[in-house]
């Protein structure tokens, strides 16, 4: 059983409407059981210009001049 097949059983019960949800879902418990991953996710989305640096300090739960 692969991991895309599993996540398809959690949405056939029911449990996310969508697998958009249930990505969100995960990528919050990722997040959260590794900080160290926000702050390089915070960067790699401001070095992409996908962010504004006070949303990429916000993201890294730094203050603005930190994330500098």
């Amino acid at each position: 059983m692969t991991v895309l097949s599993e996540l398809d059983i959690l949405i056939e019960e029911e449990l996310y409407k969508d697998k958009e949800a249930l990505l969100q879902d995960a990528m919050r418990s990722l997040l959260r059981s590794k900080p160290e991953l926000r702050s390089r996710l915070a960067v790699g989305l401001y070095k992409r210009e996908k962010v504004s640096l006070a949303r990429g300090a916000e993201i890294a739960g730094v203050d603005t001049e930190s994330f500098k």
